[in-house]
């Protein structure tokens, strides 16, 4: 069963030419693959032994798969073994999404894994599984659209593909296509069924589970969760087992049977220790607080909240998709390491002063001030070069140019309070000539920030273009389920048509419509909670026309909350006073009188949060 289940595993990764028994050897020995490695002149076998080693581990420690995977990728990219890097890419996609549960990361290398694949031309065939991993990317992200148009391209009259491929059941479950997901998992158990019980597969009964759980058919959940644990032993598939074991909390987490759904968490937490499924891990840590809750058990029920939020704030730690998110993490690291030395040459300089008694105590006060002022000029230097690299980050996150539609006239200025500030803005024209504009303001200001900012924009490129609130909710989730601790992003979004705009906003400041036919400022302040807040919460959309003159103005809170010498707010009233007498300048004349009148109102002093201006003139 070992040797079926990890050959189709290998076709759905890869064109890969991997000796299925390599796999299925329990007496696997990694020092004697490391060895092959170092032994072999040719770099495309090395990437070759390097993504066995990392499919060996793939389904029991997914951050082992993703070391040697990772090995592999700058084997691949220094070599220019660009067929080989392409199958790394679709190997850590597979990785993050089926093992670790980073779905953003998984659309990253699926994406480029993609790109890859149409720069060398390569038929559809052979894009297949490149395909199917971003379908599972964009479902698990809640892009229905996109999901399908892949999953189209992966499985087009491929009866075969689709009767062995025990995951495509499980995407369509996460679409919420429970009809679908059915039809093609009882083909795969159908199939199954007619094997020697000891070689059947156990995945197909979890996603039986799942869909009946899905549809509050508690009882036929459990029974299905329950057939899979001993062929999950059987085959060794321990992630199998800790899916179900996961199932199960969940469905008597639902049937409120308290102590059931307690004893398998206790399951997922106790086996998670050896084999890597994040997201049923969190799933249990969520429902034992939940259920040691019901008991009256606050110790308890707290001592795993605790747990929750740190695996969410790991989780999201771990994806490092972006420069920014590359700085945060080595911050810690480098901070240490800077401290041990300091440690070092302490101890060195003390055993030196005993030594050589008062002279070498004046040596050493010497050499404390010289250390001091280097290991300043060090810290100064290292914080400087990351803040430039994180700033240019930023700026790049930014768009490089405004849209251009003969109809409008458009705008746009921001100013850092700090070196990586919280505030964003961003354009996403359409084909029809819709152009939808965003605003945002995360949490804080610095580094952290700049990671929220990284999120939203990686989240809005992969939402299809719907309603403002209905890509806001969708936002919302994507955010939810990363796990960002307290990080929020505040957003607001503007539809802009031939002749509306829909408007909803997440925790921002009023939206400003100036209409010229009535000479008029309207505010809007539908707004809803931050991003990453509430995971069901819903965002009002508003719709108004906007025609010849009219002026919408979409703004952070740093302009109207800017203090001067005395303290005091500059105000929202004032500002809305100015808008109004200023709408029948440009777009970037408006920009000027605000941005002037609030300089002149901080009288040089700097303010204390970032200013981000968006203004649309309709001609």
């Amino acid at each position: 069963m070992k040797k079926y289940l990890l050959v189709l595993g290998i076709f759905f990764i890869g064109n890969n030419t991997i000796n299925a028994q390599f796999y299925s050897d329990l007496n696997f020995n990694i020092n004697d693959s490391l060895k092959l490695v170092a032994s072999t002149n040719s770099n495309y076998k090395k990437v070759d032994i390097l993504i066995n080693i990392g499919w060996r581990y793939i389904y029991s420690n997914g951050d082992t798969a993703i070391k040697y995977f990772k090995i592999a990728e700058e084997i691949a990219f220094k070599s220019k073994e660009e067929l080989q890097l392409r199958r790394v890419y679709n190997n850590i996609a597979a990785a993050y999404n089926q093992t670790i549960g980073n779905y953003p990361l998984g659309l990253h290398y699926g994406t480029e894994a993609l790109k890859l694949g149409n720069k060398l031309n390569l038929s559809d065939s052979l894009m297949r599984n490149t395909y199917f991993h971003l379908g599972q990317c964009y479902a698990y992200l809640h892009n229905k659209d996109l999901a399908l148009k892949y999953l189209i391209l992966a499985t087009p009259y491929n009866t075969r593909f689709i009767k062995n491929n025990g995951t495509l059941p499980k995407v369509y479950y996460i679409l919420e296509m429970y009809d679908t997901a059915y039809f093609y998992n009882m083909r795969i158990i159908n199939i199954q069924n007619k094997l020697p019980y000891e070689k059947r597969w156990s995945g197909g009964y979890v996603v039986q589970g799942d869909i009946y759980r899905a549809q509050k058919k508690y009882d036929s959940a459990i029974i299905n969760y329950k057939l899979s644990i001993p062929l999950s032993f059987i085959s060794s598939l321990y992630k199998d087992y800790l899916e179900a074991t996961s199932g199960l909390t969940s469905t008597y987490a639902a049937m409120n049977q308290v102590d059931s759904a307690i004893y398998y968490g206790n399951q997922v937490v106790t086996y998670s220790a050896k084999f890597t499924f994040t997201e049923g891990l969190l799933n249990a840590y969520k429902v034992l607080y939940q259920m040691y809750k019901v008991k009256n058990k606050i110790d308890s029920s707290y001592k795993y909240l605790e747990k929750s939020q740190q695996l969410s704030e790991q989780l999201y730690n771990a994806s490092k998709t972006n420069e920014a998110q590359n700085i945060a993490m080595g911050e810690v690291t480098k901070a240490k390491e800077l401290q041990e030395q300091k440690e070092e040459q302490q101890k060195k300089l003390i055993i030196t002063a005993i030594c050589l008694l008062l002279f070498a105590v004046g040596v050493y006060l010497n050499g404390k001030r010289k250390q001091r002022e280097r290991l300043r000029q060090i810290e100064e230097d290292r914080k400087n070069n990351e803040l430039a690299a994180a700033r240019d980050l930023q700026q790049s996150m930014l768009p490089k140019e405004n849209p251009k539609r003969a109809d409008l006239d458009i705008a746009t200025f921001i100013r850092s309070s700090t070196e990586v500030g919280g505030d964003y803005y961003d354009f996403f024209p359409q084909p029809d000539g819709v152009i939808f504009s965003v605003c945002g303001d995360a949490t804080g200001h610095g580094v952290t920030s700049g990671m929220m900012v990284s999120v939203t924009k990686a989240g809005l490129n992969g939402i299809s273009p719907v309603k403002p609130n209905k890509i806001l909710q969708r936002l919302n989730g994507v955010v939810k389920r990363i796990g960002l601790g307290t990080l929020r992003m505040s957003l607001n979004i503007a539809e802009i048509t031939s002749d509306e705009v829909f408007l909803s906003s997440a925790a921002m400041p009023p939206i400003y419509l100036y209409k010229a036919s009535t000479k008029q400022v309207e505010e809007f302040m539908n707004n809803g909670l931050p991003l990453g807040g509430l995971r069901d919460e819903d965002f009002v959309l508003e719709n108004r026309k906007f025609e010849a003159g009219d002026v919408l103005v979409q703004l952070s809170d740093g302009l109207p909350e800017a203090p001067n010498l005395a303290g005091e707010m500059y105000d929202y009233e004032r500002l809305s006073s100015l808008i109004q007498s200023s709408c029948h300048l440009t777009a970037q004349e408006i920009i000027d009188v605000l941005i002037k009148s609030v300089d002149e109102w901080m009288q040089g002093k700097r303010n204390p949060d970032d200013i981000t201006l968006v203004i649309t003139k309709k001609k």
